[in-house]
């Protein structure tokens, strides 16, 4: 109420004016503030939720290489009483035990490739979020500032 007293000192208009231009950069820089605490808490949870993906997708990685190793020993040690069965010794037994680590290296292999294409995946989903919500932020920023430059436009033909 104290400023409404001096509204017809001198210099007054004048000091209103220095002192909401002396504001207008701090509501700035809070704004600023505001949308890159925003921003950095958007990409922490997405930095959170592509690690627990990736968690799982190693978890499952892990498991199937498992399996597939105690597939391959079983495998193994069947063998030899399955080849007595069938009668095969020699080279004969030498190309099945072959045959079983082919197959075994072959699971590895794809495995490790499934799991390399959806950590990529879910990269790229986690990237293509960063970047959608990076665009929604900037398109308020240019709201929020056209915002103001339309008020300050009103204020100064008033």
């Amino acid at each position: 109420m104290e400023d409404s007293k001096n509204i017809f000192e001198p210099g007054f208009l004048k000091k209103t004016e220095e002192k909401a231009k002396e504001e207008k950069p701090k509501a700035e820089e809070k704004a600023e503030t505001a949308i890159a605490e925003l921003r950095n808490r958007y990409a922490e949870k997405v930095r959170e939720q592509y690690e627990s993906e990736a968690k799982k997708l190693r978890e499952e990685r892990d498991f199937a290489l498992r399996e597939n190793w105690i597939l391959q020993q079983q495998a193994e040690a069947a063998l030899p009483e399955k080849l007595a069965a069938e009668g095969i010794s020699g080279g004969a037994a030498e190309t099945e035990i072959s045959k079983i680590r082919a197959q075994y290296q072959g699971n590895r292999n794809d495995i490790h490739e499934d799991y390399s294409e959806d950590l990529g995946e879910i990269g790229a989903e986690s990237r293509k979020e960063l970047f959608e919500n990076e665009r929604d932020f900037n398109k308020e920023w240019i709201q929020y500032l056209l915002g103001i430059a339309k008020a300050e436009e009103t204020e100064r033909y008033k």
